[in-house]
């Protein structure tokens, strides 16, 4: 088993302090059993007593500070992938919306791939989003149901993971990868179509990928709900 560095500090931190509890407690006033025993031990002693001291110091500047540093950063990184996700869950709220149905009837972490599709097939993405706009409050600008949907699930999402990328030197893997998923993702690549009046009536032709997207989101979400909030506490 390969040990981290931090493991192997620790290991030599308690050699350390047993040395010098052996040597200048237990067998202080034992005479020596080998030649130079004396010499060798109150050495290895001061070398114990050296690496402590610097252990505590590296403990103080550098483990604590970094920890400090690390739930600072991931206060944001937390909230940042936090509106990464809501932005990225308007592929399942405009169907919801565009197809009229009531959203108390369905959940976005829940929602199954039939009901889902089901619900693209009497949305239409051409219809224009009431009550919802595009633009400045002092310029609206009506929207349709697709260009509401590329503009937060796509062009939203691509600005909160430049945010969440700043960090990438603290991020873990897994939450690149999950965000990397979103990015790839065929809808994704595909969605750029949203922003156009397309021949489609409704979304049905859209709805496999739309799904799997979704899905990607979920992932995102109980990550971010789970991973990110417990570093938040460490």
């Amino acid at each position: 088993m390969k040990l981290s560095q931090n493991q192997i500090l620790c290991i030599l931190l308690v050699f350390s302090i047993v040395t010098v509890l052996i040597n200048d407690i237990i067998f202080n006033n034992t005479s020596e059993i080998v030649f130079f025993g004396n010499e060798f031990g109150a050495v290895l002693s001061n070398l114990s007593l050296a690496y402590i001291a610097s252990y505590i110091f590296y403990y103080v500047v550098v483990v604590i500070k970094e920890k400090k540093d690390k739930r600072n950063i991931y206060i944001a990184v937390y909230e940042w992938t936090n509106h990464l996700v809501e932005r990225a869950y308007e592929v399942y709220y405009k169907i919801i919306s565009a197809s009229g149905v009531n959203h108390l009837d369905y959940d976005k972490r829940t929602i199954t791939k039939e009901q889902y599709v089901a619900l693209c097939k009497i949305a239409n993405p051409n219809e224009i989003a009431k009550n919802v706009f595009l633009g400045s409050p002092a310029n609206p600008q009506t929207a349709r149901h697709g260009e509401l949907i590329y503009n937060n699930s796509i062009y939203n999402v691509k600005t909160y993971t430049e945010k969440i990328f700043n960090y990438m030197p603290f991020l873990d893997s897994e939450h690149v990868r999950l965000i990397n998923q979103l990015h790839s993702s065929t809808f994704f690549m595909d969605a750029t179509s949203f922003t156009f009046l397309t021949r489609n009536t409704d979304f049905s032709v859209y709805a496999d990928n739309m799904y799997e997207y979704l899905e990607f989101v979920r992932e995102l979400d109980l990550y971010n709900e789970t991973q990110n909030k417990l570093l938040l506490k460490n």
